[in-house]
């Protein structure tokens, strides 16, 4: 320091990572929806994979083909609620964050909209391709009956849609980055579960433009007016 002057700081990168996280705690923090949810599927999760009947468990709520033609509302509903392990928790936390920004962008209503029908329409695209495979002979049956639970396509669909929270100077680069996340992985697994994710990515992308598209109409109209 000089003449009483503070010296200008060296490191202007930690300044800006220890902002990024101080808003992430501060909006996590008041993300009481998210919190919420992600503090149940916490809980119901460690009673579930560390009772004695957790295989039972998954095997009823999951949603797959199965169920979802027995007993679709518990399977679409329950199945996010629960993870398939205890490593598969660690999901919770950038889902947390996630969630969390949704939720600061667009309320609870408009949060829970848009994690419902990631969750709910990925589940249903791949019951229905898994239903049509099985039929045509060109999948294993035992598929009808696989577990499919968890938080994944909540994730999806939420990063999906909070590409119009991004500025628009970054947002390419949001998309790239959030599209290489979800389909990197199933280029090489290509699972059904894979498809399962890009269908929630899709889903949240299409219900962001739908509202950009809502909104711009909105303002055109009130730009309009006499």
């Amino acid at each position: 320091m000089t003449d009483g002057q503070a010296a200008p700081d060296r490191h202007p990168a930690r300044l800006d990572a220890r902002a990024v996280l101080r808003d992430v705690g501060r909006t996590v923090a008041r993300a009481d929806l998210a919190l919420a949810y992600c503090a149940t599927v916490t809980a119901v999760s460690l009673v579930v994979l560390l009772g004695p009947h957790a295989d039972a468990i998954l095997d009823r709520v999951s949603g797959n083909v199965e169920n979802l033609l027995s007993d679709p509302l518990v399977s679409q509903l329950a199945s996010a609620l629960v993870v398939e392990s205890v490593p598969g928790l660690a999901l919770v936390v950038p889902l947390l964050v996630a969630l969390a920004y949704l939720q600061r962008f667009v309320g609870r209503l408009a949060s829970l909209v848009v994690g419902l029908a990631g969750h709910v329409g990925a589940g249903l695209v791949v019951a229905a391709g898994l239903s049509n495979g099985i039929f045509r002979g060109l999948l294993d049956e035992r598929l009808a009956e696989a577990t499919d639970v968890g938080v994944s396509y909540v994730l999806a669909s939420t990063t999906g849609f909070l590409v119009l929270a991004v500025s628009a100077r970054l947002r390419w680069w949001y998309l790239a980055a959030v599209a290489a996340c979800w389909l990197v992985p199933g280029a090489f697994s290509r699972t059904f579960t894979d498809a399962g994710h890009v269908s929630a990515l899709v889903i949240g992308l299409l219900i962001a433009l739908v509202a950009a598209r809502t909104v711009a109409a909105d303002r055109r109209a009130r730009a309009e007016r006499p």
